[in-house]
């Protein structure tokens, strides 16, 4: 007896549904939690002009671009378990870092956000013997890691309805990297900088209880009957 998947025609207005309803790359919201609560770091930026209300206020708005993550599961052989078989298992995730793309502001607060955060973070001489950055025997030694390491970088992902979202929760993050900005005589144009950053691991939705408390976590379905 032979059997035959039964196919379903599809018209044209089912794709048209479909494809009307698809995300779009323009909506979505960036935020830095849990600076204000890292004090050294925090002095240091309030005392060169970068306050703590521009960080949860404004910083956020001022990113042009934001890119999701992947992330990659590590594997090892195992070809010994089954004659002529070679099978792989997973042992390790593995998060790459990822890049934000920023506004510059006119009074350069984004710039000097991300400079002085890494400033602050090969620090150590200047507090510990009190040498300033243009002194000949000045030397880099950084901050421990619970001064500078933000304890997570938000990137909220949201649709033109505001109701459908996913969520990435960055933790422990930090820029390792400003790239290059150019600056000409050519036509003006708005100046941006991209900050690559380094992070522990990500959590894909929401993980602060005021949003689990809105069943916003993408991992978090409601029910009628739980026990189902």
């Amino acid at each position: 007896m032979s059997f035959r998947e039964k196919l379903t025609p599809r018209t044209t207005d089912d794709f048209i549904s479909n494809f009307s309803r698809v995300a779009q790359t323009s909506h979505y919201k960036v935020e830095f939690r849990g600076i204000d609560r890292l004090s050294r770091l925090s002095s240091y930026l309030s005392q060169r002009g970068v306050g703590s209300s521009f960080i949860r206020r404004e910083l956020g708005e001022y990113c042009r671009s934001a890119v999701l993550p992947g992330t990659q599961i590590q594997t090892f052989d195992a070809p010994n378990q089954f004659p002529g078989v070679t099978q792989n298992f997973a042992y390790r995730r593995q998060f790459p870092q990822f890049n934000l793309r920023f506004y510059v502001d006119y009074e350069y607060k984004v710039q000097k956000f991300f400079e002085l955060w890494q400033e602050f973070i090969l620090s150590g001489s200047n507090s510990v013997d009190g040498l300033d950055f243009d002194q000949k025997n000045y030397y880099y030694r950084a901050q421990y890691p619970e001064h500078y390491k933000c304890e997570r970088i938000r990137i909220l992902k949201f649709d033109r309805d505001y109701e459908n979202r996913i969520e990435y929760n960055f933790m422990n993050a930090f820029p390792v990297n400003i790239e290059s900005t150019t600056v000409s005589y050519d036509a003006s144009r708005v100046l941006e900088v991209t900050v690559r950053f380094a992070y522990e691991r990500y959590v894909f939705g929401a993980v602060d209880s005021y949003s689990k408390a809105l069943k916003d976590a993408f991992s978090q379905v409601q029910t009628s009957n739980p026990a189902e």
